[in-house]
């Protein structure tokens, strides 16, 4: 009789216990659909948040993670723009970002600046999400070279981007 080999499976961790999940903004299960987010418009269809040019009039409404955000001022993104650069071309810089902000938010409406405040030569910009950050960030080492640094949370929900140039 030949030895019969059977397969098993390995489970990591105890399979009783469930993973926390830190992002209190993220959702715990699927919007029912259509959805309506009652601050910025965007329709929450086919699994995502995305605009639409004609809103179904069977809609619920709701407000999306990022108006969330935006009204209890919890950013999940930070992006610190700093040097003698930064001072003498302010408003080249702030062009740039609300531009890499409007390309992002047209696919992904939830990817959003909630904030931009300037303190003589460090601009400092909060947005809703932690892509968001890391775009602006790469646009502007892309059109000024500059130092660039990215760090995460261990969680992943919030993203620190720093760009400086001296001259």
């Amino acid at each position: 009789m030949k030895p019969r080999h059977t397969q098993s499976k390995v489970i990591l961790g105890n399979p009783l216990l469930r993973e926390e999940v830190h992002d209190t903004y993220r959702a715990r299960g699927k919007y029912p659909e259509p959805t309506l987010c009652r601050g910025c418009g965007a329709v929450y269809r086919k699994g995502r948040w995305q605009w639409l040019d004609e809103v179904p009039a069977d809609a619920r409404e709701a407000h999306c993670p990022a108006c969330r955000r935006i009204e209890d001022k919890y950013p999940a993104g930070e992006i610190i723009v700093s040097g003698a650069f930064a001072a003498a071309h302010a408003d080249e810089l702030l062009h740039l970002i609300r531009n890499a902000e409007k390309a992002e938010n047209r696919e992904h409406p939830l990817h959003r600046i909630m904030d931009i405040r300037q303190h003589e030569d460090v601009i400092t910009v909060t947005t809703t999400d932690v892509h968001l950050p890391r775009r602006i960030g790469h646009a502007l080492e892309d059109a000024w070279d500059g130092e660039l640094e990215t760090h995460y949370d261990e969680e992943g929900s919030f993203a620190r981007v720093i760009w400086r140039r001296e001259q």
